[in-house]
């Protein structure tokens, strides 16, 4: 792929079955005048090229709240920033980059993106970056940090690289970098929508400083305490075969990672597990849901939440339609409904989603309305809601049976059905059974009659009960002992029910 002065770089990277691309930013203010000053993200990281050549990349992220947006016609608005990236040995500048970075004409206002690779030789450095509003002259934001550039031909990881997300792309992009997409997190902070924390690195001269055909890569995110403390949170690792050069691209789990300061760390090792070289930088999580004895939920953050586009009837049927979900608050639910407040409601709703998924529970809320709305259309009865029926409760709580025996003529035998699950992970038992029937015959209005999973309605005289009509016809000498009636050939539940 093209870097900066045209050089070309040949890498081995990771195959993955499945890449992630999250969204790049959210949509600011649309105020004319700016009401904090210029926010440009700035991450850098040193690379170097297969001729041994090293170079800075620099990635900048101005946040689209931050600059004045001007109209170009009434439809159309345009942002900028000045910038100027200094590359300093004490006063002297031994490289830059000036240029204007302007948005596209767009007509919401959207975050300023770019990246610049400038050619460097090993040395102690400070990187300076220099942007300034080309709408407000006065809205500018500095940024400046040591740069160190130091590679001797053993064995050298490169910087890490935090991204916001990654996705295959050959195109000549400056963005793409051996056959990917990679949106850099210039902030280095993931907010409660971030469930995965993807990073790069490039690894050198492994194929001079290994005697093994290969050598271990070890990744781990740790909770710094302060103090020198941390705490492993998750690791993982991968072999390499050694090279040149390579290129690692990893993605970790980070939706149950609460709010705070955390490490992400990395480590070349031998295969008999010798420390050749190691980077680690620091990285902060917000995920306010994610624990709400912390006192995170306030009236103050629920105003700013899904739920307060609720009116009270789509509460109300919200508070319903998650009540099959309720075990050990289902008083405190009746309670709720029982009072009708809508401020309550609201709140019972949100810590139910956010607990769910704390980094998105609105998501969380549509996905399970819509299988809710599924339930209520399926499973209706006329006399209540489809999902409050005894088939929509276990279609919300344990999902769709893995097969379903439907019958609706047997001699005998009110209407009933048999819900199979193959796999019942509630449990963690196998073949698991649920037979409904509709003793009433009204409508779509079946009742849990029988069911082999642990904690449900388990009823040994099932077969007599749905065989009522000819209760006398019973196996067992004793009439209230009997637990089966006797076989024809129109009684099929039982087959039904054994065989499958």
């Amino acid at each position: 792929q093209p870097l900066c002065g045209g050089y070309k770089q040949t890498r081995n990277i990771m195959k993955y079955k499945n890449c992630f691309y999250l969204p790049l930013f959210l949509l600011m203010s649309l105020s004319p005048k700016n009401s904090k000053a210029l926010d440009a993200g700035v991450s850098f990281a040193v690379f170097s090229t297969p001729d041994g050549s090293p170079y800075v990349e620099v990635n900048i992220e101005v946040a689209a709240g931050s600059v004045m947006y001007r109209h170009i016609d009434s439809v159309q608005m345009q942002a900028g920033v000045d910038v100027l990236i200094l590359i300093k040995s004490g006063e002297k500048v031994v490289n830059y980059e000036k240029y204007s970075l302007n948005s596209p004409l767009v007509r919401f206002p959207e975050a300023l993106l770019d990246v610049k690779r400038m050619r460097i030789e090993p040395g102690d450095y400070t990187l300076e970056v220099s942007t300034v509003d080309v709408n407000d002259s006065d809205n500018k934001d500095l940024f400046s940090k040591p740069l160190t550039v130091h590679f001797d031909g053993k064995i050298a990881l490169s910087e890490l690289q935090l991204l916001r997300g990654f996705k295959p792309d050959d195109s000549e992009n400056p963005f793409s970098k051996n056959g990917f997409y990679l949106e850099p997190l210039p902030f280095n902070f993931y907010d409660r929508y971030a469930t995965l924390l993807a990073f790069y690195a490039e690894i050198y001269n492994s194929d001079k400083s290994i005697k093994d055909e290969k050598f271990r890569v070890r990744y781990m995110i740790e909770k710094e305490l302060g103090n020198g403390q941390h705490h492993l949170i998750s690791a993982g690792s991968q072999e390499k075969a050694k090279s040149p050069i390579d290129a690692l691209l990893v993605q970790m789990d980070i939706g149950s990672l609460e709010s705070g300061n955390y490490s992400l760390t990395v480590e070349l090792r031998t295969l008999g597990n010798e420390l050749l070289t190691s980077r680690k930088l620091e990285f902060q999580r917000s995920n306010p849901f994610l624990d709400f004895r912390d006192g995170a939920l306030t009236q103050e953050v629920l105003q700013k939440q899904f739920v307060q586009g609720l009116d009270e009837e789509a509460l109300v049927y919200c508070m319903k339609a998650i009540s099959p979900l309720m075990t050990d608050r289902s008083d405190e639910l009746k309670e709720i409904l029982k009072e009708k407040d809508p401020e309550k409601m609201r709140f019972f709703v949100f810590r139910h989603f956010a607990e769910k998924d704390a980094n998105n529970p609105e998501q969380a809320y549509k996905n399970y309305m819509a299988v809710a709305n599924a339930a209520e259309k399926r499973f209706s009865s006329g006399f209540r809601n489809g999902f409050e029926t005894d088939r929509g409760r276990t279609f919300l709580r344990f999902g769709q049976a893995s097969d379903v025996v439907h019958v609706e003529d047997e001699p005998g035998a009110p209407p009933y059905e048999i819900w199979i699950y193959y796999k019942f992970p509630a449990t963690g038992q196998n073949n698991v059974k649920f037979l409904f029937y509709n003793p009433s015959l009204a409508g779509e209005d079946y009742i849990l009659l029988h069911s082999t999973a642990r904690g449900e309605i388990q009823n040994p005289k099932w077969e007599r009960e749905l065989y009522r009509r000819n209760s006398r016809e019973y196996t067992d000498e004793n009439y209230h002992d009997a637990t089966t009636v006797e076989r024809n050939s129109g009684r099929n539940a039982r087959t039904y029910f054994e065989d499958f």
